[in-house]
């Protein structure tokens, strides 16, 4: 009996708080999104990274596609991730230092890989490891986003334009697209376009420091050198290759695949900590700084 009547009392506490927890999520979804600066930038801080001190980890994963006037032929696999250690400078300004670190993998066997054939044209080319740390922080502000370097370097690219997200809310969900043309200092012509999803009730909600969120999108770059398209005489062969992604945002790195998270951690013991405390100068510096040399 005693049983029967603790089993009663779980089940009317489990219904209690499944009711409180419903209440909640009714109260923290809104009817509609923010239109002022602040609380929109706010709002996009959240559904990309967090309010909290933890660092946010997007597990990231995707096919490289080679597209020609004939085919759209898959290439090579890709996984990785993206951490970012979030930090709030004032009201309007926040600041976010993120690490990436992507491996190719075979497309048939998921296996990470150094060397692949291009079935495009059967050439063996090495592939290496994507490993960017931005030591000096984006900043994500009422007047717009961007990398101190990067915004000194091109100023006509890096308004100050107040935030005007294309966004919608459907019930709980957020769909959230961007666009972007990568910063000037990559391979003209490029064009990236990802759509965001969240939960509203988590997003509005001051109790959840850390939103669920996913994404998914493409890139469309020029052909990437590594693939060697040329002809002969070294001139580019017809089309460009687009990459597929998409990604999972997480607290903390333990969610990431197992055999990533091995590698990751051996190639670099800067993996999990924040490239703010890095030594030498930032990724878009020292870019900056080549190019400057290069041209005199």
């Amino acid at each position: 009996m005693k049983e029967d009547v603790s089993r009663r009392r779980f089940g009317l506490a489990a219904a209690g708080l499944g009711l409180m927890a419903s209440a909640s999520a009714a109260a923290a979804t809104p009817k509609a999104l923010p239109t002022d600066a602040k609380a929109i930038t706010e709002t996009l801080v959240r559904m990309y990274g967090t309010s909290g001190k933890e660092p946010v980890v997007w597990k990231t994963r995707g096919i490289v596609y080679g597209v020609q006037p004939t085919a759209v032929t898959p290439l090579i696999g890709f996984r990785g991730s993206e951490s970012a250690w979030w930090t709030r400078k004032d009201e309007a300004t926040w600041v976010r230092y993120s690490s990436t670190m992507s491996f190719f993998e075979d497309l048939e066997t998921g296996k990470f890989i150094d060397e692949f054939k291009n079935p495009l044209n059967g050439k063996a080319v090495k592939v290496g490891v994507s490993f960017i740390r931005h030591k000096e922080g984006e900043y994500k502000t009422t007047k717009g986003d961007y990398y101190g370097s990067m915004k000194k370097a091109f100023p006509d690219v890096y308004k100050d334009e107040e935030p005007k997200p294309s966004w919608a809310l459907d019930g709980d969900t957020i769909r959230l697209r961007g666009a972007s043309n990568f910063p000037p200092i990559l391979q003209q012509p490029s064009k990236e376009c990802a759509t965001l999803v969240a939960h509203a009730s988590e997003v509005f909600n001051p109790k959840v420091q850390t939103p669920w969120a996913a994404s998914t999108g493409w890139n469309i770059r020029v052909w990437e050198r590594w693939l060697e398209m040329v002809d002969d005489k070294g001139a580019g062969l017809p089309g460009h290759d687009i990459w597929h992604f998409d990604a999972v945002k997480m607290t903390g790195f333990e969610g990431l695949d197992a055999d990533y998270l091995a590698r990751a951690r051996a190639y670099s013991p800067l993996f999990e900590k924040s490239p703010e405390f890095d030594e030498g100068t930032s990724f878009f510096e020292r870019i900056l700084d080549a190019r400057k040399k290069a041209t005199g």
